[in-house]
C-alpha cells in the first residue's frame, strides 16, 4: 500500500501518541500547514493502512484521535512501509547514488524504473540533480543509445556522497533497520555500501578515538564512517585520488590528523592497500577536519595557550558583533564564551583548508532561528578579515545553535519535575539547545543524563520517567519520544502534549505553560517623541544620555537604563557602534526596560565612542527589549534602513521628525 510521505509522518505522530493525550484534527492540519478537509481524508487512507497491520484508529469527538493495538497485541509494532512515496529531494538523492554506485551509463527507463516515476517525473527530477551538481562541480552527462551519468572530479563525487548520507541522523553500524523508521538517506547509504564491512568501520573509529583520547559526536562517529565506506567503494571502482592536494593542511589540527589518518590507513590497508596512497590519506585527513573531531586534548601546552587565546578572542569579538543586535548583553556568558571558542579553533581551520562541514540541520536551523541566523551571518560577514578566512552556512549554523541555547538559558527557570534522560545524536550544542528550549518550555522537566546514541547503548534507565531522543530508539524498559533535533512551534505543542500527559500520570497535575507575544514592527516603536535632531552633546556618554532620556520620557524605561546602557559601554567598550557614524546602545532587559523601545537622536556635531572604523558618530539610537526575542523584527527593519547608503543619508538630512519616519521600509524584515 502507498502512503505519501505526509501520511508515513502522520502515523508516526500518532504512533507518538499517549491515548490520554489524543491529537485533534486542528492540531495536526497546523502541524503540517493542510486544510482540517485535508487531514479527514488522510486519516481515513492511513485507518485501512492500520487496519492490515493489525491496528485500529481510534476517533473521538471533541477529544481527538490516536492509535490503539487490536485485540491480541500487547503493544504498537513500528510500522514500516516500504511502498513510501520519496519527495524530489530523496529521488534527487536516489538518482546521483545510483549512477555513482553503478559507474557506469544507466538508460532513463531505467531510472524511471528504479524510482517507480513516470518518464516526465524523471526528466524533471534530472533537471534538479543537475542543480545539485554544479555545486559539486560535476556534470551530469548523457548520450543518445548509451544513457546517463555523472562526470567531475574524484574529490568532489566523493564530497557529494559523503553530504548525501549525512544529510539524516541514524545508526550507519545497523543495516537491519527498518523502511519509515529511520531517514531516507540510512536506506541509501546500506544499499550503496553493500557488503561493505559498515559496523566493523564504526567499531574500529570508537576504538581509534577512545584510544586517542578524543572528543567526538555520534556525527563524528557517522561522518568517518560514511567518508570511509565511500572511499572504500570508489577504489573498488577504480576510482583513486592520484593528487597528493595536501596544500593548506599544515596547521595544528592539520598536523596531528595527519599522522592519524597515516596511522588508519595502515590499519584499513587490510580492505585495499590503495587507501595507503598519498592521495587517498590526504582524503582521510580532510575528512577529520569536517568530523567535528576535536584533537586540542592533544596538543601541546605551547599550542593549545595559542589556539585558546586566539579562540577567545574571536569568540569575544563575535559575541559583541551579534550582541549589537540582539538587545540584550552576552559577552558575560561565559558557556557561550568557551562553546564558541571550543567550535571556532577547527572552523577556522577547515575554511583556510577549505574543508566543508556538514550541517544536516541547517534547513531546521533556518527555518526555527531565521531571525537568529540572519543575525549570526551579519556577525560572520563582519569579522571574516580577522578570521582570516570565510565561513560556510553550514558553519554558521553550528555557531546560531550556541546562540540559541544563551537566548533559552536567559528564559529557563529551574524547577523540578520529571526525570528525564536526552539521546542526541548531534553534538554538544545541539543537545544543550534541545536541553535547553525543552525545559524553557516545560521547566518541570529534570534532564538528568545527555547521552550520545553509543552511550545509550551502555546505560540503564532506572529510576527515569522519559527517554528523550533525536534518533530513533527501541527499549523495553523505559518510555522513548521521538523528537527532532530543532523543534517547530508546533512539533513543541504536540511533544508537549504527550510529555504533560507523563507528567499527569506520576504527580496528578500538571502547569499550563503558554508563551504569548506580539511582534511589534519599527513603525510602532519609533514614534515623533522618540525622535530628537540636531542635538549637541559634548561627548559619547552624553549622547547616550540625551537618547535614554527620550525613552524614559515616553514611559517605555526606567532612569536607572540610562546608567546601564552607559555602564555596559565602558565595561565591554564601543562594540555599539554598528556602522560609520551609528551607535545602537542598549543593555539588559531586567536593567529597567517595560516595553520594547526605540529612540533616534541625530546630534548636531558628531562624537567620538574611540571606536577608530565607524568614528565619528552623529546618529544614535537607544533601544530596549522586554525578552530575548520579541525585538527581532524591530532590529531587521532598522537594519534595512541602516544599511542602505541612500536612507543613511536621508536620516542625517531630513528637515523634521516627519521625514525621518516617512524612510521607514514597508516590507519584510531581514532576520528570517
Amino acid at each position: 500500500m502507498v502512503l505519501t510521505a505526509r501520511r508515513q509522518e502522520l502515523i508516526k505522530i500518532l504512533e507518538a501518541t499517549d491515548h490520554d493525550a489524543p491529537l485533534t484534527v486542528k492540531q495536526l492540519a497546523g502541524r503540517f500547514g493542510v486544510s482540517e478537509r485535508t487531514i479527514r481524508y488522510d486519516l481515513d487512507f492511513v485507518e485501512e493502512a492500520l487496519r492490515h497491520k493489525g491496528l485500529a484508529l481510534c476517533k473521538q469527538t471533541n477529544r481527538g484521535v490516536w492509535i490503539e493495538a487490536t485485540a491480541g497485541l500487547t503493544e504498537l509494532p513500528r510500522m514500516a512501509f516500504r511502498d513510501y512515496v520519496l519527495s524530489r529531494r530523496e529521488r534527487c538523492q536516489a538518482i546521483v547514488v545510483y549512477l555513482l554506485a553503478a559507474g557506469q551509463a544507466a538508460a532513463a527507463e531505467e531510472l524511471a524504473e528504479h524510482l517507480l516515476v513516470s518518464r516526465s517525473t524523471l526528466l524533471a527530477d534530472l533537471e534538479s540533480v543537475k542543480e545539485l551538481l554544479v555545486k559539486y562541480q560535476a556534470e551530469l552527462a548523457s548520450k543518445r543509445g548509451l544513457g546517463l551519468w555523472i562526470e567531475g572530479k574524484e574529490k568532489n563525487l566523493r564530497n557529494l556522497l559523503v553530504q548525501i548520507f549525512c544529510t539524516g541522523t541514524y545508526d550507519v553500524s545497523a543495516p537491519e533497520q527498518q523502511a519509515g523508521e529511520y531517514p531516507y538517506e540510512a536506506e541509501l547509504f546500506h544499499a550503496y555500501a553493500g557488503t561493505l564491512p559498515v559496523a566493523e568501520l564504526a567499531t574500529f573509529m570508537i576504538r581509534l578515538l577512545q584510544e586517542q583520547g578524543l572528543s567526538y559526536t555520534d556525527f563524528s562517529i557517522n561522518y568517518m564512517v560514511i567518508s570511509l565506506t565511500v572511499q572504500l567503494k570508489r577504489l573498488q571502482q577504480g576510482r583513486r585520488l592520484e593528487e597528493a592536494d595536501s596544500g593548506g593542511l599544515s596547521g595544528m589540527s592539520g598536523s596531528f590528523f595527519n599522522g592519524l589518518a597515516r596511522q588508519m590507513a595502515a590499519e584499513l590497508s587490510r580492505y585495499d592497500r590503495r587507501i595507503g596512497e598519498e592521495g587517498e590519506v590526504n582524503f582521510i585527513i580532510r575528512q577529520l577536519l569536517g568530523s567535528q573531531i576535536s584533537c586540542f586534548s592533544r596538543l601541546d601546552e605551547g599550542e593549545r595557550q595559542k589556539v585558546n587565546l586566539l579562540a577567545l578572542n574571536l569568540a569575544e569579538s563575535f559575541i559583541k558583533s551579534c550582541q549589537r543586535w540582539l538587545g540584550d548583553i552576552y559577552v558575560d556568558d561565559e558557556e557561550l564564551l568557551y562553546g564558541l571558542a571550543l567550535h571556532l579553533q577547527p572552523a577556522i581551520e577547515r575554511a583556510r583548508c577549505k574543508v566543508t562541514l556538514t550541517n544536516p540541520m541547517l534547513p531546521q536551523i533556518r527555518e526555527k532561528y531565521g531571525e537568529l541566523f540572519a543575525i549570526v551571518l551579519k556577525a560572520v560577514r563582519e569579522i571574516e578579515q580577522e578570521l582570516g578566512a570565510g565561513l560556510s552556512e553550514d558553519e554558521i549554523g553550528y555557531l546560531t545553535i550556541h546562540f540559541g541555547a544563551a537566548i533559552e538559558r536567559k528564559k529557563s527557570r529551574a524547577q523540578k519535575s520529571l526525570k528525564v534522560v536526552l539521546v542526541c545524536g548531534n553534538g554538544i550544542g545541539t543537545a544543550k539547545l534541545l536541553s535547553i528550549t525543552l525545559k524553557s518550555r516545560m521547566p518541570y522537566l529534570d534532564i538528568v543524563k545527555v547521552l550520545s546514541l553509543y552511550e545509550w547503548k551502555q546505560q540503564t534507565v532506572s529510576g527515569v520517567d522519559l527517554v528523550i531522543s533525536t534518533v530513533p530508539l527501541k527499549r523495553q524498559d523505559a518510555a522513548v519520544l521521538h523528537v527532532s533535533p530543532i523543534l517547530s512551534a508546533l512539533e513543541m505543542q504536540v511533544i508537549e502534549n504527550q510529555i504533560q500527559s507523563v507528567y499527569h500520570k506520576k504527580f496528578a497535575a500538571v502547569e499550563a505553560l503558554a508563551l504569548s507575544g506580539s511582534l511589534l514592527g519599527l513603525k510602532d516603536v519609533l514614534l515623533p517623541s522618540s525622535i530628537e535632531l540636531d542635538v549637541r552633546a559634548g561627548c559619547w556618554e552624553e549622547a547616550i544620555r540625551q537618547a535614554g532620556r527620550l525613552l524614559v520620557a515616553g514611559g517605555a524605561a526606567e532612569e536607572r537604563y540610562i546608567d546601564s546602557m552607559i555602564a555596559c559601554v565602558k565595561k565591554i567598550g564601543p562594540y555599539i557602534v554598528i556602522a560609520p557614524g551609528i551607535a545602537m546602545p542598549h543593555s539588559r532587559p531586567e536593567d529597567g526596560v517595560k516595553r520594547i523601545c526605540l529612540s533616534m537622536v541625530r546630534l548636531a556635531e558628531p562624537v567620538s565612542f574611540s571606536d577608530t572604523r565607524y568614528e565619528p558618530v552623529d546618529l544614535v539610537f537607544a533601544f530596549g527589549a522586554v525578552d530575548h526575542e520579541s525585538h527581532f523584527r524591530v532590529l531587521s527593519e532598522l537594519w534595512q534602513m541602516l544599511k542602505e547608503p541612500a536612507t543613511v543619508q536621508g536620516l542625517r538630512q531630513a528637515a523634521d521628525k516627519a521625514a525621518v519616519l516617512a524612510l521607514i521600509p514597508d516590507c519584510q524584515p531581514e532576520f528570517q
